[in-house]
């Protein structure tokens, strides 16, 4: 598992850092965990001491109203 986790971070990385994969690599992963891992680190998605950042919750409240940094532990208790 431990392995398995560090591949799922590796293509994270390279997500973030913007790498694309050939197509025919894309649509092999297709929705597979590998696939979300790219995706989420394509997209700038993280976690941060329970709060999650991403694209509609932009890092650093650069939202105008401040971002809604609510840790991720009160959002799911609201729902």
């Amino acid at each position: 598992m431990k392995l398995y986790n560090s591949v799922l971070h590796h293509i994270y990385l390279q997500g973030y850092a913007k790498r694309t994969f050939p197509r025919w690599l894309r649509k092999f992963i297709a929705r597979t965990e590998l696939h979300r891992a790219w995706l989420s680190g394509y997209d700038g998605c993280f976690e941060q001491n329970g709060v999650r950042y991403g694209p509609t919750n932009p890092y650093n409240g650069a939202l105008p109203s401040g971002g809604a940094d609510v840790p991720l532990t009160e959002y799911l208790d609201g729902e």
